[in-house]
């Protein structure tokens, strides 16, 4: 019997009107070790979303492609690395979100397997390991730390299986000469001029929202109408519970336990919610706050839109016209954000509140808990000095 193989196959679209439909691409192995591609039809594009089609194409991989790994014969030192990585590693992920798994295999198939992937398990020691992390010194040190964690996850469960005798990714040591990422943040002067150039109240929703509510990207272009609640004299929020990326909405997702929560909406941030909600057609629950229009055909109408695109085209030619010296995102908003606050007077527990990073605070582990009152006042004061900024002197990054 082959070994078995981690696949996700292939999901594509053939045919035209209502005989359009989706199928799925993916290998089956024979006993002799050859490979046969099989071609399976999923359902009617009329039918069936592109989500529920992703779905059934996981079940008819999985269906025929499912098998229990073989007892391994011999020392079990002896296996190679990148054959118990695929047969005895991954197959234990499967509470795995798409999006993790995805960023996973591809540091270990871009920086380890190239490397380790045909050598004995038992064979590697931590000389070889730090000698392989030492020649990616002309990457960024979080790259690194992305590659040495995953090392020593596969390792850390050779070592639970009994095939090694030791970790020897567990000391791994960073290059001192690694490269320290790139961390820039804008000035209020910065921002202020940004949001004044967006004239189309998509557009500067979109930005208000990432800006001033700080949320990762994945999570604005994964908001819903149903996330936004907001009554006349009472605190208007999202609920945050779910992302969206690769043009597939994800539910009941989100990148940690701390993330799935409230967020305040700060005034003017309300006012171009409100106005985009009076020009939107479908504000029904599901529907989500920002949407594709499908202009260019690639995705169906009203399905998220693509950060990347929407960013390079609506932020960046701003950016740059204005002298902003790396790309704009939402990841330099909430570098922004986080400075700011802190800078006039937040706690560091109100920031990492603000931003919903993992704590051991109570407050920002419990989702159902109401928005702390710092926080609100902290997001609106953030947001008033950002819109008083054209005439105030530029921000200094606190260290």
């Amino acid at each position: 019997m082959p070994r078995a193989r981690f696949q996700e196959g292939r999901l594509g679209v053939e045919g035209k009107g209502s005989k359009a439909h989706y199928y799925v691409r993916f290998r089956t192995y024979r006993a002799d070790g050859s490979s046969v591609q099989k071609k399976v039809r999923v359902g009617l594009v009329n039918e069936m979303s592109k989500r529920d089609a992703n779905k059934r194409k996981a079940a008819i991989v999985a269906g025929e492609t499912s098998q229990l790994p073989e007892p391994v014969a011999g020392d079990k030192e002896d296996m190679p690395f990148g054959d118990f990585y695929e047969t005895r590693y991954l197959v234990l992920k499967s509470d795995w979100s798409d999006k993790h798994r995805k960023s996973f295999t591809y540091i270990m198939d871009r920086f380890v397997l190239p490397k380790f992937g045909k050598l004995p398990i038992g064979k590697i020691d931590k000389v070889m390991v730090q000698s392989l992390i030492n020649n990616l010194s002309d990457y960024t040190q979080s790259t690194l730390k992305h590659v040495r964690e995953k090392m020593a996850s596969v390792f850390a469960e050779a070592l639970e299986q009994d095939y090694i005798g030791r970790n020897p990714a567990a000391k791994a040591k960073l290059p001192a000469n690694a490269k320290k990422p790139s961390r820039p943040i804008l000035t209020m002067e910065q921002l202020i001029q940004l949001i004044d150039r967006l004239t189309d109240a998509r557009d500067k929703a979109i930005f208000l929202v990432g800006t001033f509510c700080a949320l990762r990207t994945s999570e604005v272009f994964g908001l819903a109408w149903k996330h936004f609640h907001h009554e006349p004299d009472s605190q208007s929020y999202f609920m945050v519970e779910q992302v969206a990326y690769d043009g597939e909405v994800h539910e009941e997702t989100t990148k940690t336990e701390a993330s799935h929560a409230r967020v305040h909406i700060s005034p003017r941030v309300l006012e171009a919610i409100l106005k985009l909600r009076e020009a939107t057609k479908d504000t029904s629950p599901d529907a989500l706050l920002f949407q594709s229009t499908n202009k260019n055909g690639r995705s169906h109408k009203g399905a998220p839109m693509c950060p990347g695109i929407w960013l390079q085209r609506k932020v960046q030619p701003h950016a740059d016209a204005i002298g902003i010296p790396f790309p704009v995102n939402f990841r330099a908003t909430r570098r922004t954000a986080c400075t700011l606050v802190q800078e006039h007077g937040g706690t560091v527990a109100t920031a990492q509140s603000f931003l919903r990073h993992a704590s051991p605070s109570v407050t920002t582990k419990i989702y159902s808990q109401p928005v702390p009152e710092q926080v609100k006042l902290a997001v609106n004061a953030y947001e008033e000095r950002v819109y008083a900024a054209r005439k105030t002197a530029k921000l200094t990054r606190v260290k």
